[in-house]
C-alpha cells in the first residue's frame, strides 16, 4: 500500500488549557492519508503513543479500511 501514509501528531484535548504541555491535557492524533489526500483523522484522547503507533501502522499496511459513502 505504497499510497498510503500517516502522521502522528500531539494536540491539545478538548476541553484543555492549550498550554502545550505534554500530560493528561494531550491527546495524539493519527491523519491517515491516501497519496497526498488527508482522508481522515483519528482523535485518540486517553490512549498512548504505542496506540497511535499502531493505528498508523495499521493503516499504512492497509489493515485499517475507510468507507467511501459517495
Amino acid at each position: 500500500m505504497s499510497n498510503r501514509s500517516s502522521i502522528i501528531r500531539n494536540v491539545p484535548a478538548v476541553g484543555s488549557n492549550e498550554s502545550g504541555s505534554a500530560g493528561p491535557d494531550m491527546m495524539y492524533v493519527v491523519d491517515l492519508y491516501l497519496g497526498n489526500s488527508l482522508v481522515e483523522t483519528r482523535n485518540l484522547p486517553g490512549k498512548s503513543i504505542h496506540y497511535a503507533n499502531d493505528v498508523s501502522e495499521n493503516w499504512d499496511n492497509g489493515i485499517i479500511k475507510i468507507e467511501d459513502n459517495a
